[in-house]
C-alpha cells in the first residue's frame, strides 16, 4: 500500500527511563506500508 502527504508522528523516551517522553513528527511525500503496519487516520 502506499499512502502520501502523510505526517509520521512518535513518542521517543529517554534512555534509562527518567523523564518525559518527546513527540516527533515528519512529512512524507510517499510511504510504503507492508502488511504489518499499524495506520491512524485524523481527518482535519
Amino acid at each position: 500500500m502506499v499512502l502520501e502527504n502523510v505526517k509520521e508522528m512518535w513518542t521517543e523516551k529517554p534512555k534509562g527511563g527518567k523523564g518525559k517522553g518527546v513527540n516527533k513528527d515528519r512529512f512524507v511525500s510517499k510511504m510504503f506500508l507492508r502488511g504489518d503496519s499499524v495506520i491512524l487516520v485524523l481527518l482535519s
